[in-house]
């Protein structure tokens, strides 16, 4: 055994096993430094101030990682819930690279923060139900075990701990995202050594039902935007007023631009961008950053007056902040908690959307139009689903459709091809 020592100050540092193995001291405790390959080391508390004891314990260590490198089995055993929380990290570090990176366009970054909120509120359900096994111990059996387990969670529990808004019955759309997240992070543990060489799960779970939130016929949607045009005027609060002109200019443009929610409220002014098409009419342009990616979403020329009006509360409100001008809000904590960087739908106060929800649901409630005959709810993302029933009975391209909602033609045809055949079609299936 080859030793070479070195003493700085307190602190002791040498090498053994002709270097492979580095032995040194923090805090009096003796610890050993391994590597293990592409740069990267493993790292081992030897417990112990006894300087002998310490070399036998590093000697013993370098052996026994070495026979689990030539059999292929991990370096390190880690618990899932280590890996778990260890991903997070990963991710979280990605997100505050974005930050100080100072990205202020959302075609930027790697992760949003609605993928890092729904990584951690996904993880507590993973953690709970294989927190403590080994990374490298997690199979197929164990992935498909999850989905009962994962329907029964709620149903075991009392219902006064229930969480006010957990779904007693989660969808399968749900659930094959939370199965996606596991195999995500084993095949990440993989990439980091955890699991050794041992094959990765492949089980997949397969949504049977498939849930379309319910949508709205061409009579509802006016029924809708006539409602928010006189919605407007019953209040003397200018902050209401503002926002029910903010949910009326947003309901509209996103019924007909098929957006998503979360791509419209992450648009910033920098993301609109105005041009004119081949015919010679003036369009926008959004170029948004969502759940497949990157891209451009065209509305249909109608919302060009809706984005206008945005265009022209947004310089209003960014002229008072030029000016060093605050509206006075309801909720003045806002303040501190969110920024006022050019969004492009912002509130009152010029801060970020959170949700419209609660004064969309408003306006339903007030023309009796909560839910569907099914009763199923009406939401946000019905809008999403009007433009795609509206785009496929003009016989749009379903190639081109897809594209603008940042789908497939595939699932546009499962979740809105079953509603209704366009008038042309109509006319030819009536004979």
């Amino acid at each position: 055994m080859t030793v070479v020592a070195q003493k700085f100050g307190a602190a002791h540092k040498e090498e053994l096993e002709d270097g492979k193995v580095l032995l040194f001291s923090r805090n009096g405790i003796f610890q050993a430094r391994f590597y293990k390959g592409d740069r990267s080391y493993i790292y081992k508390s030897l417990k112990t101030k006894k300087l002998d004891e310490a070399r036998k314990l590093a000697t013993k260590f370098f052996y026994e990682t070495e026979y689990k490198k030539s059999e292929g089995l991990p370096l390190q055993q880690k618990t899932f819930a280590e890996v778990m929380r260890e991903y997070i990290a990963h991710r979280q570090q990605q997100y505050n690279q974005t930050l100080l990176a100072k990205v202020t366009d959302s075609r930027k970054g790697q992760v949003s923060i609605h993928m890092l909120r729904q990584i951690k509120r996904v993880s507590k359900f993973l953690i709970e139900y294989c927190g403590n096994k080994a990374v490298d111990k997690i199979d197929n059996a164990t992935i498909q075990d999850y989905i009962p387990w994962r329907k029964d969670y709620y149903h075991k529990m009392p219902t006064d701990a229930v969480p006010r808004n957990a779904s007693l019955n989660p969808a399968d759309m749900t659930l094959k995202w939370e199965t996606t997240l596991l195999k995500t992070l084993l095949k990440w543990a993989h990439e980091k050594g955890y699991r050794g060489e041992k094959q990765l799960p492949k089980w997949s779970f397969s949504a049977k039902n498939k849930i379309v939130r319910p949508t709205f016929n061409v009579p509802e949607y006016v029924r809708i935007y006539k409602r928010m045009r006189k919605w407007i005027y019953e209040t003397d609060s200018a902050e209401r007023r503002y926002t029910r002109e903010l949910l009326r200019d947003y309901v509209l443009i996103l019924a007909n631009s098929g957006m998503r929610v979360g791509e419209a409220n992450n648009l910033k002014e920098a993301d609109v961008e105005e041009f004119t098409d081949d015919r010679g009419r003036k369009n926008y342009m959004f170029h948004v950053k969502g759940k497949t990616g990157m891209r451009v979403v065209i509305p249909r020329t109608n919302a060009v007056r809706y984005v206008r009006r945005v265009v022209a509360r947004n310089k209003l409100r960014n002229d008072e902040l030029a000016s060093g001008v605050e509206r006075e809000v309801r909720s003045p904590k806002r303040k501190r908690t969110e920024d006022k960087s050019g969004w492009f739908f912002c509130m009152y106060d010029g801060n970020k959307i959170i949700t419209l929800i609660d004064q969309f649901d408003a306006v339903m409630s007030s023309i009796s139009m909560s839910a569907n005959r099914y009763e199923q709810k009406y939401s946000l993302y019905s809008l999403r689903h009007f433009y795609a029933v509206m785009a496929i009975r003009k016989n749009l391209s379903p190639f081109l459709i897809a594209s603008n909602m940042g789908t497939s033609v595939q699932m546009l045809q499962q979740y809105y091809g079953n509603h209704g055949p366009s008038v042309a079609l109509a006319t030819v299936l009536g004979g």
